[in-house]
């Protein structure tokens, strides 16, 4: 069991004393409200883990990730700077790192040293965030039947999974146009197709990119294999990501029957469920990722959901 701390709390600090070191967390920097709610529940298990920015990332990842002078390590081995400072700001605002942490121990399994250089600057776009996971959520711009626009034979329907041998895509950046599955940036996805085009959003494993190709700015990436997350409604956050579907479990979700009943209403019976139902139609059983965040009240969000359904 660990010792029990000495502390004192005010509105702008909290003072710890533990194993006869003294140490002062400010209010508004790292882990302030967690180490002041650890404190109040007598939880003193995690309080050393919320005394300073390294403890808290070491904490967070189990010990697999250590840091030194704000240089976060793994297994030794430092963190580039696009994703270390990241990861510091994270935890300063009080935040899990883990997705970011995730994120890089993915990024290990990719074989190509080109394609793991070339990513970081694909991930500085906007709206581009990395799910729990360490996965990466992109845009992708597909016919009007969901068949991808090149070929005319890949269909990316929510659920999907699309994989190709990874030595057949070129993972030469000069190279614009080669073989392999294209998914990128919003403002890329947006402009991508022709009349009629659907946008959905996808997920990239870091170790399935192939390549990052200069000739629209870093806006698009050719992967091997991504999965077909849902339909695009809004723009996605561009650091991290919650998948609206696993935090609410099966048994907060609406019944199947009431989904299908819902299936047939027409927009004024629509505007007489309540936005919180809506929101579990649109996100459970339509896929409409980021269907909680649609600006612009109920009559948004029904505007997208019948967009989605005449698809």
């Amino acid at each position: 069991m660990n010792s029990i701390p000495v502390y004192s709390i005010t509105k702008e600090n909290v003072t710890v004393v533990l194993d006869g070191q003294t140490t002062t967390v400010l209010k508004g920097t790292a882990n302030f409200e967690r180490l002041r709610e650890a404190l109040l529940d007598e939880d003193w298990e995690a309080v050393p883990g919320l005394l300073t920015v390294a403890k808290s990332i070491e904490t967070w990842s189990e010990g697999d990730f250590t840091v030194r002078d704000e240089q976060v390590c793994c297994k030794d081995e430092p963190l580039p700077s696009e994703l270390n400072d990241r990861i510091i700001q994270m935890v300063k605002d009080g935040c899990s790192p883990i997705n970011l942490l995730n994120f890089w121990e993915r990024l290990q399994k990719n074989p190509s040293y080109r394609s793991v250089q070339q990513l970081y600057g694909f991930l500085a776009h906007a709206n581009i965030p990395i799910d729990p996971d360490g996965t990466i959520w992109a845009y992708k711009s597909v016919r009007p039947d969901f068949r991808d626009w090149h070929s005319g034979t890949y269909k990316n329907t929510v659920g999907a999974i699309l994989e190709m041998p990874r030595n057949k895509i070129s993972d030469d950046p000069n190279m614009a146009c080669h073989i392999g599955f294209h998914v990128g940036a919003l403002e890329y996805a947006l402009t991508f197709g022709e009349m009629g085009k659907k946008i959905m959003i996808v997920r990239v494993n870091p170790e399935d990119v192939v390549c990052v190709p200069y000739d629209c700015s870093q806006r698009k990436m050719r992967v091997c294999k991504y999965e077909v997350m849902g339909h695009y409604a809004v723009a996605l956050p561009s650091t991290t990501i919650k998948d609206e579907t696993e935090e609410s479990p099966e048994q907060y979700q609406l019944p199947k029957s009431k989904y299908l009943e819902m299936d047939h209403m027409v927009k004024g019976l629509l505007f007489e469920e309540s936005l919180h139902d809506l929101r579990k139609y649109a996100a459970h059983h339509l896929k409409i990722v980021g269907a909680c965040k649609i600006p612009g009240g109920k009559a948004a969000l029904i505007d997208s959901i019948l967009e989605v359904r005449r698809r």
